[in-house]
């Protein structure tokens, strides 16, 4: 199972780990710093899947996102996964909230990781993924 991901993360050390994590299952990775970024991206290729950090700064909101995606024709069915890592307690606070409003949104998964298992974010990721090849190509940027 080989796909092409999308990971928007703007924590360097947590884009390092999903990066590294989604390589090991033999998936590519386009990682994107900004959500300006991950549009630019998902309007000029397709991906298979899309994983965002929950608490964006730089430039828009995770919801504005995720919005953007299911209602953008050529993004509306590629699975969007809402990742935390390292949760603050006030994030832990509005987790179910957030969660919920995800799911509304047409997120397929909300993961969060106090301690980041690579092995259980990869069979999260996986379970997404239809069995088979993906396109794996990587378009230069």
């Amino acid at each position: 199972m080989h796909a092409l991901i999308l990971a928007l993360h703007e924590e360097d050390q947590n884009a390092q780990q999903v990066t590294q994590t989604l390589k090991l299952s033999g998936h590519g990775v386009i990682e994107s710093k900004n959500f300006t970024h991950a549009i630019t991206v998902l309007n000029s290729q397709h991906v298979d899947l899309i994983i965002s950090d929950v608490h964006l700064e730089n430039g828009g909101n995770v919801f504005d996102f995720l919005r953007w995606v299911k209602k953008n024709p050529s993004t509306k069915d590629t699975p969007f996964v809402l990742f935390s890592s390292k949760p603050t307690p006030k994030a832990k606070y509005f987790e179910d909230g957030l969660r919920t409003t995800a799911r509304m949104l047409g997120a397929a998964l909300y993961i969060t990781m106090e301690i980041f298992d690579s092995d259980e974010f990869r069979k999260q990721i996986d379970s997404l993924l239809p069995e088979g090849d993906k396109a794996t190509e990587l378009a230069p940027l």
